[in-house]
């Protein structure tokens, strides 16, 4: 009776070795942002509008822990344009100074690791602006249609994701519109979230001279940022616990038939 109870207890460990090793499971952590900037207008109450486009940027840097960074920098003009990608992350840039349009994306989905992962994107553009038709001050309304998203999720072992976005439009040097930071943040695991910029026109009136040369400059950026981390199997507890209660059993099994 002692050889076959040890083997029942033999059977039962291989089992739970077995169902420990095929149950170990992997976190995921997804961060998804984007920004688009675009319907820049200028409209002065009497007279015309002559917009010359001067400059445009872009950069685009993805990174993760497995040293992975492909950070990709573009100063082409009119239009300049930057990807970057690597392991669980990948990064986009684009700004058109003739379209005055600039767009930003990051994608960052880290999982079946103990690591991080990173995206930033950024797009600028620059140009100078005369209202022609009359003399003296005109009231000018400058307006501009931001859209921005930020999504975050992970699972049930995901650690941490961040997702955030900055933008400003300069006037003469001087921000008029813009967002410090718009940010959404999960710790833990089973955590989603997000935030929305727009779509929705802003606008704002200005008192500016007929033929003075105005500066306009418009910079947007995002960020997404993932931490996955690889849990113990789950069954390792419940294993240990369960081969504890089975020794008993076999235990009080084993004096029975002894006796």
């Amino acid at each position: 009776m002692r050889v076959t109870s040890l083997k029942v207890f033999v059977r039962v460990l291989v089992f739970g070795l077995l169902l420990g090793a095929s149950s170990t499971a992997y976190g995921d952590t997804v961060v998804i942002t984007s920004f688009s900037f675009g319907n820049l207008q200028f409209t002065p109450t009497v007279g015309t509008v002559a917009f010359t486009p001067t400059g445009a940027s872009a950069r685009a840097l993805a990174t993760n822990t497995f040293g992975g960074n492909q950070d990709i920098s573009s100063n082409t003009f009119p239009v300049a344009q930057a990807v970057a990608s690597v392991i669980f992350a990948n990064a986009s840039g684009t700004a058109s100074a003739t379209n005055q349009t600039a767009l930003v994306t990051n994608f960052v989905s880290v999982g079946d690791c103990t690591c991080t992962a990173s995206a930033f994107g950024r797009a600028t553009f620059t140009g100078t602006f005369v209202i022609l038709g009359g003399e003296g001050d005109v009231n000018v309304s400058i307006s501009s249609m931001p859209f921005a998203t930020g999504q975050v999720m992970t699972d049930q072992f995901g650690v941490f994701a961040e997702a955030s976005i900055t933008w400003s439009l300069s006037l003469n040097g001087v921000p008029v519109f813009g967002t410090d930071e718009m940010l959404i943040g999960v710790n833990g695991p089973n955590q989603t979230g997000g935030f929305q910029l727009g779509p929705s026109a802003l606008s704002k009136v200005f008192t500016l001279q007929y033929g003075a040369v105005n500066t306009i400059a418009v910079n947007i950026s995002a960020n997404s940022f993932g931490i996955n981390a690889v849990p113990e199997p789950a069954t390792v507890v419940l294993l240990v616990s369960g081969l504890g209660i089975m020794t008993g059993v076999l235990k009080k099994r084993r004096k029975k038939a002894d006796r």
